[in-house]
C-alpha cells in the first residue's frame, strides 16, 4: 500500500501525484513513529531513486484483535492529518 498526492516541497518544488509509502515503523503498543518517504513516482521508487522528503509522525495503534496491521493503521492515521486528506490509496 501507498499514498499519491501532489507535493509542496521545502524548496519550493511542487511534485505532481508523488508516491507516499511508510518506509519505516518504530516503537511500541503505546505509541508508534512512523517514517513516511515521498518519492517523484512510483516507477521511481521501484528504480532505487532517493526520496524526495522525509517525515515521522506518532499515533497509539490499537493491539484488538481484529485491528488491521500496523502499517495500514499507519496509513489509515496519515489520512485524518490535514497534509494527507486529499491523498489517494494505491
Amino acid at each position: 500500500m501507498a499514498l499519491l498526492k501532489s507535493l509542496s516541497l521545502n524548496n519550493g518544488m511542487n511534485v505532481e501525484d508523488a508516491y507516499i509509502r511508510i518506509d519505516g515503523i518504530t516503537g511500541s503498543k503505546e505509541n508508534l513513529q512512523i517514517g513516511v518517504n515521498s518519492y517523484v513516482s512510483q516507477e521511481g521508487f521501484n528504480k532505487g531513486y532517493d526520496y524526495l522528503e522525509q517525515r515521522y509522525y506518532t499515533f497509539t495503534p490499537s493491539v484488538e484483535d481484529d485491528a488491521p496491521n500496523f502499517i495500514k493503521q499507519g496509513y489509515e492515521h496519515l489520512k485524518t492529518l490535514l497534509a494527507y486528506e486529499s491523498a489517494v490509496d494505491v
